[in-house]
Formats: C-alpha cells, sequence, structure tokens
C-alpha cells in the first residue's frame, strides 16, 4: 500500500487547491505539528472509519489499531519537530492553500477507499496497518513535514514577488 503518492499530487496541485469536503477539518488544523499528524492518521483512518462500516465485526480491531497509531504518531512527530531540519515548525501556522491541497488529497483517498467492497480488503488493510514499523510512519511524517515546508517556502517566494519593487508601477502623477 503506497501511502507516499498523495504528498506528490500536493505538491504538484498546491496552487489550484479547492475546498473539499475534508477541507474544514483540515482548515481547523492551525500549526504544522497538528497537520503534519492529522494528515498521517487521517490516512489510516480512513480505512479504517470504511472497514468499520463495511465489516462491523472488525470496528473493535481497528479502533485499538487506530488508537496505537495515534499514540506512535504523535510521539514521533514531536521527535522530528525538535530535530535542526525542522526547527521553528511545531508552531508555525499553515496557509490555508497548504490545508486545503491536503484535504483535496485525502477526499481522493477517501474515494477511491470507498470504492472497496470486500471484507478481504479490509482485513488486509488491518493487517498491513498492524505490521506497520516506526521508521515507515516516520518516512511518511518526514515527507509531509517536507512537503509543508516547500509548499510554505513557495507561497513565500510568490508573495514575495508580487510586492516585490520590481513589480510595482511608479506613476508620474498622469494616467
Amino acid at each position: 500500500m503506497n501511502l507516499t503518492r498523495p504528498v506528490a499530487i500536493v505538491l504538484a496541485s498546491v496552487a489550484a487547491a479547492s475546498v473539499a469536503s475534508s477541507a474544514e477539518a483540515v482548515r481547523t488544523t492551525r500549526s504544522v505539528s497538528d497537520l503534519s499528524i492529522f494528515v498521517t492518521l487521517q490516512r489510516y483512518r480512513i480505512y479504517a472509519d470504511r472497514c468499520s462500516t463495511k465489516s462491523p465485526q472488525l470496528k473493535p480491531e481497528f479502533d485499538s489499531l487506530m488508537q496505537d497509531l495515534d499514540d506512535r504518531i504523535r510521539a514521533i512527530a514531536n521527535g522530528l519537530l525538535s530535530t535542526t531540519a525542522f526547527k521553528g515548525m511545531n508552531g508555525k501556522s499553515v496557509p490555508d492553500q497548504i490545508g486545503f491541497a491536503f484535504a483535496d488529497s485525502l477526499d481522493d483517498a477517501k474515494h477511491n477507499v470507498a470504492r472497496q467492497e470486500s471484507e478481504s480488503f479490509c482485513r488486509k488493510s488491518l493487517k498491513e496497518f498492524a505490521e506497520i514499523d516506526d521508521g515507515s510512519l516516520k518516512a511518511d511524517l518526514t515527507q509531509i513535514l517536507i512537503a509543508v515546508q516547500k509548499m510554505t517556502r513557495n507561497l513565500e517566494t510568490e508573495s514575495a514577488r508580487q510586492v516585490s519593487p520590481d513589480n510595482l508601477v511608479q506613476r508620474s502623477g498622469s494616467p
């Protein structure tokens, strides 16, 4: 199961991001640390929610697994955010455009999972999620943090370019 593809899609679509059904949840996630944790957990929660609905007998296992993933992801995120690579990002606000891009990506994943109907898909997902090691979770979180860094930098550069003195028109008093 490849969970890294959505981040690449987000990087490509940040400029054209639109409001999606997950947008409100992502928009209320204001800091980089909150966003990275939310997006990482949500990727798994999409499967857990779908499978808990389609195969209610698996719900307790998915609930337990999600609690475990939540604890592990938060601990890993705290460690990553204390490194020099991500210094200063812990309390940094996330621009809405970035939140919308991640919301679109999560909505795409939700639609893809919604097409899965079989109980065997849910059992397979449960097994794969239970086997996820901390290294994989750290890689996912790192990729999200790097993506947010790049997108933020791109937005700041674009914003600076728009207000650059080179882009201002000097007028001499007549139109």
